[in-house]
């Protein structure tokens, strides 16, 4: 997730990039190609399919047992509020491997395994990632993710999906915490794997977990997006979801559709300071413009699939008078659109805008009066970064993203995501939010919000984090903090003295149809963790990585925008 980093004044201060190949402990013989072809012949299960009856615990410390796990969720559709099945499917992995577990009506599950022969001493541990994913497909896809699986392709060292999301955020994490509930290979102390629900929409199955019975105190999740770098504190944030109303009546005339396609996109949290463009913010903009020159009235209007992915896409229809000049139309259209396009020909150089005209007899539009009303508050509402870090340099510490838009019977929704690293100015700016909502006659509720996860000066845990990866791979780990938001925050918070940490293998453009995983990352994070809970379970104890009084150095934000 992270593209800003607080490095700890012990390490090298060098910039990890996110193209950088993965770490392989010296030795390692475990090729990729061995383990896609394992996975592949795993096979996937159905929807409805769990685990083999009377499956057992694999004796083995072979990655691709991670790749066959991602296989198997992959094709259990996951998205977010659609996660009994996946919920389901883990259950009935620890009953077939007698492991004691919990399930609870939110869909979250928790799996215990007792310590391996010998590290019972030791102090218990704790896995953690969310099993639902952002759905999203290209335009022209034609497919129901709430009912149909993905399709994974290989390309190279990377995995992706054929025109959808992958959902390697978060599926990766359940892959691993699965492989490692059945392998005996590795010494480990008492082992919980909890997997949240609905992260994706705002935390809600974390905020919803009840972790009274919970062992462990210290916790290892598996939501970060570049190896080698661990995340160590976030930004807080809330949904907000807001309606303009509108009232439909049947009209004739002609009706313009607009579409504008081929954005970049990304993860709202990690990708908001790219300054790349938002479609439902170009839509309306270029509606406003055609307004002023020649009132029109809306028919309908969408674009985004999450709101806490930058849109790539969004389209509209509007209703002008069969006399309109079409041609005088078109280029006032044609003018904006290229404005536009040269604005953003560095971040979205792939821009696409597209308008064709259709003749009606009659068709529902709203009135010129509300549909300027609408436009003016689409201009009016706040995107992308508010305010920076006045602490870490280039580093966002408040912004907001318009993810979803719709038209409905009762007029127009729009879903917003609030980040912020100050849990004040999250408040602030969704009362912002509702103000101006309220002000052009709409309303506005905050539907769901958590509060950031703050940065620990002592975290023997995060200590031990890091020297494990140092003496596994030679090399030095980052430590940042993020602007996305991760659940280690609301845990910490149910768990008075839990020691937290998130890390993960490479991941490119989440949320957006072009996800890809790196597989040969997943492989050393695979490594790291199984190292980990060795050095767990003997208590080895750490060098410290930041002493009470230094603060973790401030680092910018990776160069590359692809």
């Amino acid at each position: 997730m992270g593209l800003y980093r607080n490095k700890n004044k012990k390490n090298t201060g060098k910039t990890i990039r996110k193209d950088r190949r993965g770490v392989r402990k010296p030795g390692t013989v475990n090729k990729k190609a061995a383990a896609v072809q394992t996975a592949a012949e795993q096979g996937p299960v159905s929807e409805s399919q769990a685990p083999e009856a009377g499956a057992k615990n694999v004796m083995t410390a072979d990655p691709s047992r991670v790749f066959h796990y991602f296989r198997q969720i992959s094709a259990i559709p996951h998205g977010s509020h659609h996660t009994k099945a996946i919920s389901d499917y883990l259950a009935a992995f620890a009953r077939e491997r007698g492991l004691s577990y919990v399930q609870d009506e939110a869909n979250n599950v928790i799996i215990a395994k007792e310590a391996s022969e010998g590290c019972e001493s030791a102090q218990p541990i704790a896995l953690q990632g969310h099993i639902d994913m952002v759905l999203a497909s290209e335009p022209d896809k034609e497919i129901d993710l709430l009912q149909e699986p993905i399709t994974i392709v290989e390309d190279g060292d990377w995995m992706r999906a054929d025109g959808t999301t992958l959902g390697a955020d978060n599926g990766i994490a359940v892959a691993i915490m699965l492989a490692i509930l059945e392998d005996e290979t590795a010494a480990h102390p008492y082992l919980e794997c909890i997997f949240t629900s609905d992260e994706e929409v705002g935390l809600i199955g974390a905020t919803a977990i009840d972790l009274s019975g919970l062992k462990s105190r210290r916790l290892l999740n598996l939501d970060s997006e570049e190896e080698g770098v661990f995340c160590a504190g976030c930004a807080g944030g809330a949904e907000v979801v807001c309606r303009m109303p509108l009232k439909w009546k049947t009209r004739r005339g002609k009706i313009l559709h607009i579409m504008v396609s081929g954005l970049r996109g990304g993860h709202s949290g990690s990708e908001i300071h790219i300054g790349s463009a938002n479609a439902n913010v170009l839509l309306a903009r270029i509606l406003y413009g055609l307004f002023e020159e020649y009132p029109m009235r809306l028919v309908r209007i969408g674009g985004g699939d999450a709101d806490n992915a930058i849109p790539t896409n969004a389209a509209a229809s509007v209703l002008f008078p069969h006399a309109a000049d079409a041609e005088r139309v078109e280029a006032l259209f044609r003018g904006m659109a290229e404005e536009m396009e040269q604005e953003y020909k560095v971040t979205d150089p792939d821009m696409r805008w597209k308008a064709e005209w259709e003749e009606t007899d009659g068709v529902r539009a709203a009135s010129k009066k509300l549909t300027e009303n609408l436009l003016g508050y689409l201009m009016a509402v706040p995107n992308g970064v508010t305010h920076m870090s006045p602490v870490i340099r280039q580093m966002p510490q408040t912004s907001l993203n318009l993810g979803i838009l719709r038209t409905d019977k009762e007029g127009v929704k729009l879903e917003f995501m609030v980040r912020s690293g100050v849990n004040s100015q999250t408040t602030y700016l969704c009362d912002r939010l509702v103000c101006l909502t309220k002000g052009f006659g709409g309303e506005a509720v905050v539907r769901s919000s958590y509060p950031a996860w703050e940065y620990r000066q002592d975290s023997p845990f995060r200590d031990l984090c890091v020297s494990t990866y140092r003496e596994l791979t030679g090399k030095e780990p980052g430590v940042e903090v993020i602007h996305a938001g991760l659940e280690c925050g609301i845990l910490a918070g149910k768990l008075e003295g839990l020691d937290c940490i998130s890390a993960g293998p490479d991941l490119e453009n989440v949320h957006t149809v072009k996800e890809r995983m790196k597989i040969s990352s997943v492989e050393a994070v695979w490594t790291f963790v199984r190292r980990l809970l060795e050095a767990a379970a003997a208590g080895e104890q750490p060098e410290k990585t930041v002493s009470e009084e230094e603060q973790p150095e401030e680092t910018v934000p990776d160069e590359d925008l692809d």
